[in-house]
């Protein structure tokens, strides 16, 4: 997404690593910038507009290898050279955008905020935010709107396949087809990892280099092809208009980052190749891709892809919602406004520059600068400039989590994760939920070592954002690959005979929720998605067969409730003023009442009710344990925030206030160890 060739553009002033310059490819970043824009604004409108970075891929490896098989055949390439015209494309406009969203993000973030940019300018600098997002996917990761350079993570794929490309097709050049070879193994290889991955690691799939470096190489199979003598196609026009089709079809068809790269990758991808290898004769490619507002807009693809998401997620977090229609509609013009500044006051000035040793050394120094202002952002060694002293009690309580803790041990069963704890006692406890379950982790170990409860094993079945519900889907894949197969272990492992308790707990308002539509359940062999009525009813019925099964079984049976919970709990929600001036906090915060938290939940409490009597199964109200006289608190005696979000408790709070789950972690019946436990 960041070459440019010809007397337009990256090589300028360079000819002799310049290949002939296309009006309809920089017509086609225009489309991909766009979609990923719009994708990226409004994301209801246009699902599929992700598919933007698999052109850019495509677009980037047919230049990339057009250029160096160029000057392999003239005997002129060298690694040096190639790295040069890097530096001089990418850095110039990466070098400004995050100096200018570290030196914003200075003067409007808090302080947790502050110093996870740091971490990712860093990231940045190295050319690794692929990598460290992935590390971070994950139920308790913020959500992505709240990070101002996700969107690099592409950046850091191309740039690592950079590393790579030159020096293989160097070394495979003078072997007969051995770039063809190459290309071929690397295509399918990647292409066969990416199939696997989706389905079983999709984080992976999506952040991973290895199951991207295909799509660059299908350009790259393009570029090849094309240095042949002959034709490469005998009918453009009728190419092209292919390629346009399967672009449509790729927007239309593709819903959601479900199942993605994957498969439905090939839409984009193919369509891209096909209108490369058309050339530039076909009307789609003069007219259509070629005219002049599209090359404009594709001259500056590479700024506007760099600008657009910051200022979309500053507007995300500086309004703490959504940002109205109108205001990213003007963010997006902003981004475009910067693009063409960008590209006009600095990069072009960069590439012109007389003294090119000079300015190459000046663009590193420059990205290893703000390379250690990112480290030194993470460290705490340098702060932001609101200062937190009056909010540092709200700060402190965010993210503050107890799970996995660290007395857990993990437990692999039949291809799930999960973890336990071991105590004095006998007798076995499985508690199945999502993360409103795991937050009782700091309960269960401190319990377990005090000797307070009398178990043996207590094994957390759990996973962050999964409804304990079998054969329920939670949304979207890429954050929740596994839900329904743990789920599912998770109910077989409490049907051991080796387990007399089972506990289940879970987010169940908030599954049920007439606004959720992130969860699926099978209705009559067709996904339904919440909150459609036939997909509640499946799901309620089907926990209650669960339930009936396990209490069938002889096991004891509790299921509680979800705990008090809204915005009013969350510590953000504590803290007044502006991001521009200062943050203090809040003195009008209304009580958090429990008349109207069951008003609002009605719903789904009394079908729990229903299913635990229908089922002889033990309800628990946490309610009736954390508030009195119709009031639930949302901070201590000391005015520390108990909540560490909307949902979830703080470790201390767990440990000095719940005891609603005392009698689960407690028994008489002396089952013997399971089999596949290790001893302590």
């Amino acid at each position: 997404m960041d070459v440019r060739w010809g007397n337009k553009g990256f090589f300028q002033g360079s000819a002799a690593h310049s290949i002939a310059y296309r009006p309809d490819i920089d017509g086609l970043r225009a489309v991909a910038v766009g979609l990923v824009v719009l994708f990226h604004a409004w994301p209801k409108w246009l699902r599929s507009g992700f598919i933007g970075v698999d052109i850019f891929f495509v677009i980037s490896g047919f230049l990339i290898t057009s250029i160096i098989l160029k000057d392999l055949r003239q005997r002129e390439f060298t690694i040096r050279g190639f790295y040069v015209r890097r530096i001089r494309r990418i850095f110039p406009a990466l070098i400004t955008v995050v100096l200018a969203v570290l030196a914003f993000g200075w003067y409007v973030l808090l302080q947790q905020e502050f110093a996870q940019l740091g971490k990712h300018v860093a990231a940045a600098a190295g050319f690794v935010s692929n990598l460290v997002l992935w590390s971070e996917s994950g139920y308790w990761d913020n959500d992505s709107v709240t990070k101002p350079l996700l969107h690099l993570w592409s950046l850091g794929v191309e740039e690592q396949f950079y590393l790579i490309w030159p020096v293989a097709l160097a070394l495979c050049f003078r072997v007969r087809f051995g770039i063809l070879a190459f290309l071929a193994l690397t295509l399918t290889g990647s292409f066969l990892y990416g199939l696997y991955a989706t389905f079983n690691d999709p984080a992976a799939a999506y952040f991973s280099p290895v199951s991207r470096f295909w799509e660059l190489a299908c350009g790259g199979l393009v570029a090849y092809a094309m240095t042949k003598k002959s034709p490469l196609l005998p009918r453009p026009g009728l190419v092209s208009a292919l390629g346009l089709v399967l672009l449509v079809l790729g927007a239309v068809l593709i819903k959601g980052q479900a199942d993605f790269p994957g498969a439905w990758a090939l839409l984009p991808v193919l369509g891209t190749c096909a209108l490369i290898a058309a050339g530039n004769v076909s009307f789609i490619s003069r007219r259509l891709l070629g005219n002049r507002l599209m090359v404009a807009v594709g001259l500056v693809s590479y700024p506007f892809y760099l600008w657009h998401w910051p200022l979309l997620s500053f507007g995300y977090i500086i309004e703490g919602e959504k940002p109205s229609a109108l205001l990213k509609a003007v963010l997006v013009l902003a981004a475009l406004a910067l693009a063409f500044l960008t590209y006009h006051l600095v990069e072009r000035p960069v590439q012109k520059a007389p003294n090119r040793r000079r300015a190459i050394q000046g663009l590193v120094v420059a990205m290893a600068c703000f390379g250690v202002l990112g480290g030194m952002v993470k460290a705490g060694l340098l702060h932001e400039r609101m200062p937190s002293t009056a909010v540092a009690r709200y700060m402190g309580a965010l993210n503050d989590l107890g799970f996995p803790d660290p007395a857990m041990k993990p437990l692999h069963y039949k291809g799930s994760l999960f973890q336990q704890l071991v105590g004095q006692g006998k007798g076995t406890t499985v508690l199945i939920g999502d993360s409103v379950m795991e937050q009782y982790a700091p309960l269960v170990s401190q319990g377990l070592r005090e000797s307070r409860f009398d178990r043996h094993n207590v094994i957390f079945a759990t996973q962050g954002g999964c409804p304990p519900i079998e054969g329920a889907v939670r949304l979207p894949r890429l954050r929740y690959p596994t839900c329904t197969q743990s789920v599912e272990n998770a109910y077989r492992l409490a049907a051991s005979p080796e387990v007399d308790t089972v506990v289940i707990a879970a987010s169940w308002y908030a599954y049920f929720a007439n606004w959720q539509n992130d969860v699926q359940m099978p209705v009559e062999g067709v996904l339904q998605t919440f909150p459609a009525k036939p997909a509640h009813q499946v799901a309620y019925a089907t926990l209650h067969r669960s339930v009936a099964r396990l209490r069938e079984a002889g096991k004891r049976v509790y299921l509680i409730l979800q705990p008090p919970s809204g915005d009013m709990f969350d510590p953000r929600s504590m803290i007044t003023g502006s991001r521009f001036g200062e943050m203090k906090p809040r003195t009008d915060l209304a009580p958090f009442r429990v008349d109207r938290f069951y008003s609002d939940n009605a719903e789904p409490r009394n079908r729990l009710l229903r299913i635990a009597q229908d089922t002889g199964a033990i309800p628990i109200d946490p309610v009736d344990t954390i508030c009195r006289n119709g009031i639930c608190p949302t901070v201590n005696a000391a005015g520390e925030p108990i909540y560490t979000d909307p949902v979830h408790m703080r470790p201390f709070y767990v440990r000095s206030r719940v005891r609603y789950l005392d009698p689960a972690l407690n028994g008489t019946d002396a089952r013997s160890q399971l089999s596949f436990l290790p001893s302590r």
